[in-house]
């Protein structure tokens, strides 16, 4: 098992702000605050130590991303005419 530092970062993994984890993921920032605040499955923030800026494990939120279900609006096009 890989070890962890203080900050809870594993080995080799690479920390990011929201606004990079957003860019990597290919969505906005504001998304990801709105998963943040109401999926309680999103991936804890870390802190830097000495820091007060939240930073995720990039790899581990990709994997979140990825697994999440989703779950699309309906489509208003293909209702019928009333």
């Amino acid at each position: 098992m890989p070890d962890k530092d203080e900050s809870g970062q594993t080995e080799g993994s690479e920390l990011v702000n929201l606004s990079q984890l957003a860019e990597a993921l290919g969505v906005t920032r504001q998304w990801l605050h709105t998963l943040r605040t109401k999926d309680p499955e999103f991936p804890p923030a870390r802190r830097k130590p000495g820091s007060t800026r939240d930073v995720w494990d990039l790899a581990e939120a990709r994997a979140y991303y990825k697994a999440r279900e989703l779950q699309p609006g309906a489509r208003t096009d293909l209702r019928p005419k009333e």
